[in-house]
């Protein structure tokens, strides 16, 4: 219960505390990642994070290049990588193409989403927003699907998700939108809190099951152990990073129109 906080605290610093730190924590989640396709792994493997690193840094630095150029430049990296150490392992490619954009490009809307609060003017319940529906929806959906969930949702993918874990989950991030809404961001209808804590409640699951289909090819529970039972840290961003991508996109959308 100490990351939720701790990331609240980190997102509410100044903008390059909430770079690094979602910088260090999408570096551990590329790394664990790593670990499930590369065995034995070795130090020098670590190469490998740099092209997550490259499109980290497009978010911070200005330059004549464009996203679409940090994400070439990514992939080049990778596929040479790739050649130097794993020409005989074709099966590898793919995974290591994938890691820039899942553990790169998304969660990368987290210092998006920072850099453009800021530029808005916008207040912090603004930005607390997806973070805080995330972990609602979590929570709401993991309690009830443990205690009278019957139905799986995806049974091939995650077992223990079920659907009525799902619609109370939704059910009451839905609530918790008009709350969020009514308390923080009177400028707008609660219409839009309700409409928003939709879009990250859904979103964030195809980001868990995403997770969870990855896990499954590779035949673990957790992407690592480092947390003890909550798993590692890309089980802890799975549905998060996610949210906050389209919470990013929706607001530009909102705060635009």
């Amino acid at each position: 219960m100490l990351l939720i906080p701790l990331t609240l605290a980190a997102m509410a610093a100044p903008l390059w505390v909430a770079a690094i730190y979602a910088l260090l924590w999408s570096l551990a989640a590329a790394f664990e990642f790593l670990r499930l396709y590369i065995k034995p792994f070795r130090v020098y493997h670590l190469l490998f994070l740099i092209a997550p690193t490259l499109i980290w840094a497009c978010t911070l630095f200005l330059t004549p290049f464009s996203l679409a150029s940090y994400l070439f430049a990514a992939f080049v990296i990778q596929v040479l990588l790739w050649l130097l150490f794993f020409p005989s392992k074709p099966a590898l490619i793919l995974p290591l193409l994938i890691l820039p954009l899942y553990l790169g490009f998304i969660p990368a809307h987290f210092v998006l989403l920072k850099q453009e609060v800021v530029k808005q003017g916008l207040g912090y319940a603004w930005l607390a927003f997806p973070f805080v529906m995330t972990w609602v929806n979590d929570t709401a959906a993991y309690v009830v699907g443990s205690l009278l969930g019957r139905i799986p949702l995806c049974a091939k993918l995650s077992p223990k998700k079920t659907v009525e874990g799902f619609l109370f989950g939704l059910a009451i991030t839905i609530g918790a939108g008009f709350g969020y809404s009514a308390l923080f961001l009177s400028d707008r209808s609660l219409w839009w809190g309700a409409v928003l804590a939709v879009a990250v409640a859904l979103i964030g699951v195809l980001g868990d099951l995403l997770e969870s289909a990855i896990k499954r090819e590779r035949g673990v529970k957790h992407s690592s152990g480092i947390l003890g039972a909550h798993g590692g840290f890309l089980d802890r961003i799975d549905s998060l990073m996610f949210g906050v991508a389209i919470y990013y996109y929706l607001l530009l959308l909102i705060r635009g129109s």
